[in-house]
């Protein structure tokens, strides 16, 4: 699933005129906004993002640790256990 990098976002809006999904992308405080819950992950949006302010899922520092990790997007402890 996509997500922005609010710092790169101008706010420009070209995310939310290529979308075809509506209501998918919004504008929140001059940013673009994505409601995962109904984004189909298409990727227009990052095609078009003019700063690259669009990235995919598997760069959001959000997620790191996500999962068997400690969810605090920092040290990952892998005690050979699972």
């Amino acid at each position: 699933m996509p997500w922005v990098k609010e710092d790169l976002c101008k706010g420009c809006a070209i995310c939310l005129k290529v979308c075809p999904v509506e209501g998918a992308i919004e504008m929140k405080d001059k940013k673009a906004y994505i409601h995962n819950d109904i984004c189909t992950r298409c990727g227009k949006c990052m095609d078009v993002c003019p700063t690259n302010a669009i990235r995919p899922n598997s760069e959001n520092p959000a997620l790191r640790g996500f999962g068997r990790g400690s969810g605090h997007g920092g040290h990952r402890h892998n005690h050979g256990e699972w």
